[in-house]
C-alpha cells in the first residue's frame, strides 16, 4: 500500500512537471502582441542568444528556451538576421523561427582596407543611399574640420561606444567600420546600418586589448591609426606585426613614418601604393612623408589582424621594408640594403 502511495504521489508530480514544460514551452507567452521583431547577432551563441531574449522580455525563460533548441537541434540551424515572428509568442515558435530570417532583408559588406569614399560609393551602387549622405553622417576623408572651410562635421554621434572614447571629433569615422558582413532590413535608415557596423568593431576589442593598449602608454585611436597602415601596406599578418613595429620605433624616434600609403590618402588616389614625388610633397598631415607622427586618423578601415598586430607586434631590428609588384615584403637594417632591394625589386 505505501509503495503505491509513493508511486502516486511521483505520478503527480511528474505530472505536474510535464505541463509546467508543456505550458512554458506551448502555451506561455512573454508578450501579448500580434507579433515581435528581433534580431540575431552575427557570431551569438545560442546561449548568449537565450540570456539577451529573456533580458529584452522577448522569452520567458533562458534556460529552458536553450534546452528546447538543444532537444529538438535548432542550436546549430540558428541563422543571424532579423526575424519578425506572429502570434502566439511562446517559447516554441519563436524558437522554431530561428533559420528562416525575415526575407525583405538585404547583405551588406564592408571590404577590410576599404575607405570612406568606398563605403559611400558601395552603399550607392546598391541603390541605398546617395554617397554624399554616407559622408555627411559619418565625415568626408582626408578633412581636418578644425580648418575646413564650408562642410560641417559628422552629422551623427556613436559616443556611447568605448571604442570611440578617445577619437578626436575633428575627423571622421574612418577605420571605426568594421570590415564584415552584417543583415538588415531593407528598410533601415543609413545611421542604423553604420552604427551596426561601429558596433561591431566596439566589440572586437576585448578587456585584454584594453589592458595591453593603456600599458604600452597607447590610445585605440592610435592602435586603429596604425592598424590602418599595416592594412594597406603590407599583406600578411606576419608581416604586418614585423612592420608594426618597425612603424611604432620610428614613431619613438620621431622618424617620418614614409608610408606611401597615407599619401594615397591625402591625395585621393587607388590602387597600388607607390607614389610620385609630386605626391609627396602635397601638404596635408595626411602625409607622413612630410609630416613625422602618425595621420591625423585612420586611412581605411583595418581589419582585425591589423589591428592585432599593431597592438602585438613582432620584435626585430629592421629600419625600412618595401613591397614589391608580387606583394612580397624586402627588409633592411641599413640604409645602404635598402636601397639595393630598391634597386633589385623596384
Amino acid at each position: 500500500m505505501r509503495l503505491n502511495k509513493i508511486f502516486f504521489l511521483f505520478l503527480i508530480v511528474f505530472v505536474l512537471f510535464a505541463y509546467y514544460f508543456y505550458y512554458s514551452i506551448y502555451k506561455k507567452e512573454t508578450v501579448h502582441e500580434p507579433q515581435i521583431n528581433f534580431e540575431v547577432k552575427q557570431g551569438e551563441t545560442a546561449t548568449e542568444l537565450a540570456t539577451r531574449l529573456e533580458k529584452e522580455k522577448i522569452i520567458s525563460d533562458a534556460w529552458l528556451f536553450k534546452k528546447y533548441l538543444a532537444w529538438n537541434n535548432l542550436d546549430k540551424k540558428i541563422k543571424f538576421g532579423n526575424y519578425t515572428v506572429n502570434s502566439p509568442l511562446t517559447i516554441a515558435n519563436i524558437a522554431s523561427s530561428l533559420n528562416q530570417p525575415d526575407f525583405n532583408e538585404k547583405e551588406i559588406t564592408i571590404l577590410p582596407g576599404w575607405d570612406i569614399r568606398d563605403v559611400a560609393t558601395y552603399f550607392e551602387s546598391l541603390a541605398m543611399f546617395q554617397a554624399e549622405e554616407t559622408t555627411e553622417l559619418i565625415g568626408l576623408p582626408a578633412v581636418d574640420y578644425r580648418t575646413a572651410k564650408d562642410v560641417s562635421k559628422p552629422d551623427v554621434d556613436f559616443a556611447k561606444y568605448k571604442v570611440l572614447r578617445d577619437k578626436p571629433e575633428y575627423v571622421s569615422y574612418e577605420g571605426y567600420l568594421a570590415p564584415e558582413t552584417i543583415r538588415v532590413f531593407a528598410d533601415s535608415d543609413l545611421k542604423e546600418i553604420l552604427e551596426k557596423f561601429i558596433a561591431y568593431r566596439d566589440s572586437q576589442f576585448t578587456p585584454e586589448m584594453y589592458l595591453e593598449i593603456e600599458k604600452q602608454g597607447k590610445t585605440v585611436y592610435q592602435i586603429l591609426t596604425l592598424a590602418s597602415i599595416l592594412e594597406k601596406e603590407v599583406k600578411t599578418l606576419a608581416d604586418k606585426k614585423i612592420v608594426a613595429d618597425l612603424f611604432w620605433r620610428r614613431l619613438e624616434e620621431n622618424w617620418a613614418l614614409q608610408a606611401d600609403s597615407t599619401v594615397h590618402y591625402a591625395v585621393f588616389k587607388t590602387g597600388t601604393v607607390f607614389t610620385t614625388s609630386e605626391d609627396r610633397q602635397t601638404d596635408s598631415l595626411w602625409n607622413t612623408y612630410k609630416y613625422p607622427g602618425l595621420p591625423l586618423s585612420p586611412i581605411c578601415n583595418p581589419s582585425l589582424d591589423s589591428i592585432m598586430a599593431a597592438i602585438y607586434p613582432t620584435k626585430n631590428n629592421y629600419n625600412f621594408f618595401l613591397t614589391d609588384s608580387n606583394g612580397q615584403v624586402h627588409y633592411a637594417v641599413t640604409n645602404e640594403q635598402h636601397n639595393y632591394n630598391r634597386y633589385k625589386y623596384l
